[in-house]
């Protein structure tokens, strides 16, 4: 009787089985494109020093300079799809950053996009794989989920705000997967083509990509007995990936006289554990090398700087921070790389808890729902193929640094695995309380997108994103004098100088402000001697004025009454010293 009760309720529709599957991808669609529009349009002004090397390559592209976009630490492929947009557009000072977040939003609605042929893919693995072990997830509560892990990766971790390559990475991590899985499910030449190129358009879009080509290429094709057919066909994709990339490494490697894919890793390892200063390395710590072409120190007390380049960019020494470490020797230590890595892990599931704590909950519960507690363990090496390349991509980050925008495309490979090994039990009311859940989730994870983007859109700690100051700095020092390609000197954040890319100027010398310099801070401390001194030096580097700039400082160094010839920029808090009358 009581199983007759519960399969007449099993049959019994709510209003979540009412929802169609349509119907709830287009509204998630249409919900998170606008959220995506809304935060790039109130951050439309925001920016940090990776995003003015991007954008002087991507300029320089659309210039008809391709050769600017082979660095061995920038990737090629976003500073090029910025690079069409802007010759596209030709934007203004005032209307080049907002462009570009609008392509932030574009690259956002191309992951989703990827993401949900990924998330379809998956759905057929879950449901081959449910049909023999139990039930499997109910559609709608599995799009619910696969929409909640996307906009937990894409809109809280890596946001449209922030311009840089992660999200078009994220876009070919779920294609990449994509194509994993099909593979895998129906080999043939044309997917194995197919997943090569995917692979290799992943490591023009950020280097870290091509050690993970070959983990993609074992999930898709390892099997046990080997077959003859399948190691041809994996022998397809990987010829079809290396032959993609071949001619940049080509040229990397010719350029650096040695081979290599892309040298983040070695710059990053000799920063972030072994102490090498991040800017204006002049050697040190001991045994990390001596630099070949440092920048060079004209002064102790301001320390001052000058790094003055043929086509570098509006700020060289970011602009190809290989060059200036060239020299620098990364050590190795199993007690500090082993200490490294420990954090750098507990950080990785403290940003996952933080972030996507509702999807840890739902993983955890569907797990503990399967039809045994061990079947979604066992489930779940099954399925290594689809959560190996998150994994291994995870610890790949944590034996040097990581940061939260670097995970967004690999945790929906985490997540997809962790979710696609639960086989539910058959009774109608597991699946209506499951369907609920996923729901829930969605709805929460909504809430918090909207909430993150009231705070950009009101909140005064993104002020910064809304204002066109540096627009208005670019436009102040062209409309007195100065023109494009003059050489100018920076007091403060020298990275950040994002008015001199806009106003196409050279930053050739600093008094830098930053957590291992306080040099701007000496320099307005100092006597009216010292000031005219330090004055001297940076005008004999070919500035042809001084521009103090306190954002991007660790403290804001200048003083509330700047004596002429200073001369306050109307409407910011920055302020600039012509050196010479300019006609």
């Amino acid at each position: 009787m009581a199983n007759v009760e519960a399969s007449t309720a099993g049959t019994q529709p709510d209003w979540t089985t009412r929802i169609d599957k349509r119907r709830l991808q287009t509204s998630c669609w249409v919900a998170m494109i606008v959220i995506a529009l809304v935060r790039a349009w109130f951050t439309r002004y925001q920016f940090d020093a990776d995003a003015i090397s991007y954008l002087d390559i991507g300029r320089a592209i659309a210039e008809r300079h391709p050769g600017t976009a082979v660095h061995d630490y920038w990737s090629p492929g976003y500073p090029t799809v910025l690079s069409l947009f802007l010759w596209l557009f030709h934007p203004s000072a005032y209307w080049e950053c907002p462009l570009v977040h609008l392509v932030n939003v574009l690259i956002f609605a191309g992951a989703l996009a990827s993401s949900q042929l990924f998330w379809s893919e998956v759905w057929l693995w879950h449901a081959n794989y449910a049909a023999i072990h139990g039930t499997k997830i109910p559609e709608n509560a599995f799009w619910a989920l696969g929409y909640s892990v996307f906009a937990v990766s894409n809109l809280n971790l890596d946001p449209v705000s922030r311009v840089g390559p992660d999200l078009l990475l994220a876009a070919f991590c779920c294609l990449a997967g994509w194509t994993a899985l099909r593979f895998r499910r129906t080999p043939s030449v044309g997917r194995a083509l197919l997943l090569g190129i995917m692979l290799a358009f992943g490591y023009y879009a950020k280097a870290p990509f091509f050690p993970m080509g070959f983990i993609f290429l074992l999930c898709a094709c390892f099997e046990w007995p080997v077959s003859q057919r399948m190691a041809l066909l994996a022998g397809t994709a990987l010829a079809a990936f290396l032959l993609i990339c071949a001619p940049f490494i080509t040229v990397l490697s010719s350029a650096r006289g040695r081979l290599t894919f892309g040298d983040s890793a070695l710059l990053n390892h000799a920063i972030y554990i072994d102490g090498v200063r991040p800017f204006h390395w002049q050697g040190g710590p001991l045994g990390a090398g001596t630099p070949v072409h440092p920048t060079r120190k004209l002064n102790n007390f301001p320390e001052i700087y000058e790094f003055a380049a043929k086509d570098m960019g509006t700020y060289p020494p970011w602009f190809d921070p290989i060059y200036w470490y060239d020299g620098v020797i990364p050590a190795f230590h199993w007690s500090l790389q082993a200490k490294v890595f420990l954090a750098n892990v507990a950080f990785e599931a403290q940003v996952i808890m933080e972030s996507g704590a509702q999807l840890v909950c739902v993983a955890i519960i569907l797990a503990l729902l399967a039809s045994y507690r061990r079947r979604w363990t066992k489930g779940f090496r099954e399925f290594w193929f689809m959560w190996m390349p998150g994994a291994m991509a995870l610890l790949m980050f944590a034996l040097v640094n990581v940061e939260p925008r670097r995970l967004d495309g690999w945790l929906i490979l985490l997540f997809a695995g962790a979710i696609s090994a639960c086989s539910l039990p058959t009774n109608g009311s597991t699946r209506r309380a499951v369907e609920c859940l996923g729901l829930a989730v969605l709805i929460t994870t909504g809430a918090a997108s909207i909430l993150q983007a009231g705070q950009e859109a009101i909140g005064s700690n993104h002020a910064f994103g809304r204002s066109p100051r540096n627009a208005s700095i670019a436009g102040l020092l062209l409309h007195n004098g100065l023109k494009q390609g003059d050489r100018v000197a920076v007091i403060g954040h020298g990275p950040g100088a994002y008015w001199a890319h806009l106003a196409r100027l050279q930053v050739v010398a600093e008094i830098p402000e930053s957590n291992t310099s306080r040099s701007a801070l000496d320099f307005w401390e100092s006597g009216r001697e010292q000031q005219a001194k330090a004055l001297r030096i940076l005008e004999r580097t070919g500035a042809r004025a001084v521009i103090a700039d306190p954002q991007g400082s660790v403290a804001v160094p200048i003083p509330p009454n700047v004596p002429p010839p200073w001369k306050k920029i109307d409407g910011t808090d920055a302020y600039v010293y012509f050196f010479q009358s300019i006609p």
